[in-house]
């Protein structure tokens, strides 16, 4: 882990993001899915 690469830090910080909000995303459609299947029904 090298400190004095800002550029690898702030790379790492951005994929986090961007899996969190693939998570969040994924969990937010999966909700939509069930409770459109849900009012469909």
């Amino acid at each position: 882990m090298s400190e004095g690469n800002p550029r690898g830090q702030q790379a790492r910080l951005v994929f986090s993001w961007l899996v969190v909000s693939a998570l969040l995303g994924y969990g937010v459609v999966q909700t939509v899915i069930t409770a459109a299947k849900l009012f469909t029904s």
